[in-house]
């Protein structure tokens, strides 16, 4: 193996928006295999290494979009390393390199990252390879590089699976111990914050596309934090999906999800959130205050280059993440450099926080409020109660206090 001497060049994307579609045509190096490619004849069409990416990322493309992304972007990064700094193919790789690739991940070259901390976009807006692209906003922690790992492993057990390959190389690595019941989600204080912080925002922005941009963020927390979707369910729904029922002369509003599995739920909507709905679907130009059967309006819809909404446009998976985080950052800034708060911990919540924190932050809320799991389980769309559990916060904190009577010293007095 050798370097390639391109180690400081910022390589450039493996795949433009689609992540089921790798462009691996002018890599010669990938069209090779190495020492672990198996003897068998595989189960799938694959000549060379480059056939055996193109499997694997086929195989991924009924799975969610969030899915995908992940996978992909994991699979593109070991995949420029081996080209553009160990000059080597992946049925090449022993353990040895891809624990170098572990240290890489945690301190990437410098020009492989953006300056400011953050992914540009793959493509420009004129649908060109966007050459300010990065493959990393920064060094990955210990958690992002487990995580890149796993999906690594995951990468390489198919290749074996399928006999493409005789061994997984992924180095076994010691998990570190997590607690079940983990704190990620954001109290109700702090997203009350949060969206008190964008409102403000929108009453000092400066053009209706920034007011825009500005509702629709506001809008999307309201979403998660009032629905509790997951990030591709908000991606593929329309407000269409909002039903009404009637319990005698009370209007009860439903959200029906088609989620994993193809299953069906129907989520309660709270009265608070149909008042949020009306005053987003105004700024819409939305025929009704409320949703009707036959409308096709997005969720969450886009916005033109000029900031206007399309209404029945939706927005993909892997960018309403990005708005998410966008959303949350903007609201530390806002509360934290105008001093409009002094509880540092709003502040350093929303900037941790991501998409799945609201989904978190949904469950802990109805768990804290006394609705049973069941509920909380079928409104989230678990498969299993046991799931659910994780949002037990305070059960951990009282089983302690009951705990407290447990010992010897009362007896011994």
């Amino acid at each position: 193996m050798h370097n390639h001497g391109m180690a400081t060049t910022p390589p450039k994307p493996l795949y433009r928006d689609d992540p089921c579609e790798f462009d691996l045509r002018e890599y010669d190096l990938l069209q090779t295999s190495g020492w672990n490619r198996s003897r068998s004849e595989p189960t799938i069409h694959a000549e060379n290494d480059a056939d055996a990416v193109h499997e694997f990322i086929d195989s991924l493309c009924e799975s969610p979009p969030t899915t995908r992304v992940l996978y992909a972007k994991e699979l593109e990064r070991l995949l420029l390393w081996c080209l553009h700094v160990a000059g080597t193919t992946i049925t090449e790789l022993r353990e040895t390199e891809l624990r170098r690739y572990r240290r890489f991940l945690q301190k990437p070259y410098k020009r492989w990252c953006d300056p400011d901390g953050r992914k540009p976009q793959r493509l420009k807006r004129d649908g060109n390879v966007n050459p300010d692209w990065r493959p990393f906003a920064g060094p990955l922690g210990e958690t992002s590089v487990a995580k890149a790992e796993r999906c690594l492993s995951s990468f390489f057990g198919f290749l074996v699976k399928k006999r493409y390959a005789d061994v997984n190389p992924m180095p076994k690595t010691k998990r570190t111990y997590t607690p079940r019941f983990r704190d990620r989600h954001l109290p109700v204080e702090t997203l009350g914050a949060a969206l008190t912080a964008l409102e403000a925002l929108q009453r000092e922005a400066k053009t209706e596309a920034q007011t825009n941009a500005l509702a629709r963020a506001t809008f999307l927390l309201q979403v998660y934090f009032y629905l509790g979707l997951r990030i591709s369910e908000v991606a593929k729904h329309r407000m269409t999906h909002f039903v009404k029922d009637k319990n005698n002369d009370e209007e009860l509003w439903f959200f029906r999800v088609t989620g994993k599995g193809d299953k069906e739920r129907f989520i309660p909507v709270p009265d608070e959130f149909l008042d949020a709905l009306v005053a987003f679907r105004r700024r819409l130009g939305a025929n009704t205050p409320l949703p009707s059967s036959t409308e096709k309006i997005a969720l969450v819809p886009k916005l033109d280059a000029a900031g206007q909404f399309i209404p029945k446009e939706q927005v993909a998976a892997r960018r309403l993440s990005n708005l998410v985080e966008d959303a949350l950052g903007k609201a530390a800034d806002w509360l934290e450099s105008s001093s409009h708060t002094r509880n540092r911990e709003h502040v350093d919540r929303l900037k941790l926080a991501s998409s799945h924190w609201l989904r978190h932050t949904y469950g802990t809320t109805m768990v804290d409020n006394g609705m049973p799991l069941t509920d909380v389980r079928d409104n989230l769309g678990h498969a299993s109660v046991i799931t659910t559990e994780i949002y037990l916060h305070d059960d951990q904190r009282e089983r302690h206090w009951r705990s407290r009577s447990h010992g010897l010293r009362k007896e011994r007095q």
